[in-house]
């Protein structure tokens, strides 16, 4: 068999560059995959710190991290991360009541977030380990 043969035996699909490139940019919401449901497995129960109810948990992680603040990543810069998480990301994303939160701003919200739960503490480590500017 040659080459050729196996060329044409591959068509090529057809795809929507412009969308795609909205969707990655995080102008177009992206359409929830379907999902398999799985057998509910039981997971251990973990102590937590804050002992409240989980609606009012729920209601809080979602004003905090699934709102759409930024609309558009197109000024921000380019971060590579783990595949898995990247698909990970984007499920909850797309859960979202709000249809036009986009990955870019969920993750936007996890680094604000982590900058004002940590933000001391990153600065006394950056103190500690280097010589500060003034």
């Amino acid at each position: 068999m040659s080459s050729d043969n196996k060329n044409n035996d591959f068509e090529k699909p057809n795809v929507d560059e412009e969308y795609l490139m909205n969707v990655i940019s995080g102008d177009e919401p992206v359409a929830p995959p379907t999902i398999n449901k799985k057998q509910d497995v039981p997971k251990e129960n973990k102590p937590r710190e804050k002992a409240r109810n989980s609606l009012s948990k729920k209601a809080d992680y979602e004003e905090t991290f699934l709102v759409n603040r930024f609309p558009s990543g197109r000024n921000g810069k380019v971060v590579y991360i783990r595949p898995e998480y990247h698909e990970r990301l984007l499920r909850i994303v797309q859960l979202t009541r709000e249809e036009r939160t986009t990955l870019y701003s969920y993750i936007d919200n996890i680094l604000d977030h982590h900058f004002k739960e940590f933000g001391e503490d990153i600065t006394d480590y950056f103190n500690d380990h280097f010589k500060p500017i003034l």
